[in-house]
């Protein structure tokens, strides 16, 4: 796919990830990082190497119950079938790990959001410390200034392994998933009762 296609297919999935996450009703409001100051709200540094910026796609706060007032990060993946997910993913695990290990501010939640599942075989592990782990060594270098796998090893923080493996979430979406969620009347509904029971602005 040429590279102004692919980005606007790629916009065009961040717009369809928010508008999808905002319809649930469990995220109060979420920006991409093509917006104002989430622009630079979603960008982050290499530590390591030449220090190359990255940036997470989308970004925002979740509403109610065990995760109200928590923020998350998003990338969003507009992809057929299995593509060259598998290898994305890993650099998005490391990135994730860089955030983390920075007290990133958006970093309560890390997701994987797309439309085609991708090694299926594996899916199960996917969140795994060791998958996070093996992801880590691939970006060693720029991840944690490490020349070779051993002095990778010595440097990783296992203690940010483990909580990253608690905050991922795998979300694989369809269109017709897209459109199951409460209508707008209903929203309106909740947002009424919500805000009677002394809820801040829906």
């Amino acid at each position: 796919m040429p590279g102004e296609e692919a980005h606007l297919v790629g916009a065009e999935a961040v717009r369809r990830a928010k508008q999808w996450l905002e319809g649930t009703m469990r995220v109060s409001q979420s920006y991409p990082n093509t917006e104002g100051v989430w622009a630079s709200k979603l960008t982050l540094c290499w530590p390591h190497g030449n220090r190359k910026p990255f940036s997470f796609d989308l970004g925002g706060v979740m509403r109610g119950g065990e995760w109200h007032g928590e923020m998350f990060c998003a990338e969003v993946k507009w992809r057929k079938n299995a593509s060259d997910q598998g290898t994305e993913y890993k650099s998005f695990l490391a990135k994730c790990y860089v955030a983390l290990s920075q007290e990133y501010m958006l970093g309560d939640h890390f997701m994987w959001i797309s439309w085609a599942p991708f090694r299926a075989n594996d899916w199960h592990q996917l969140t795994t410390p060791e998958i996070i782990r093996e992801a880590v060594f691939l970006e060693a270098q720029r991840a944690l200034g490490a020349a070779d796998r051993a002095e990778a090893a010595e440097l990783i923080k296992n203690e940010v392994v483990e909580d990253l493996s608690k905050r991922l979430w795998l979300v694989v979406l369809s269109e017709k998933q897209e459109r199951l969620v409460p209508l707008d009347d209903w929203r309106g509904v909740v947002a009424q009762f919500y805000s009677s029971q002394g809820g801040t602005s829906w």
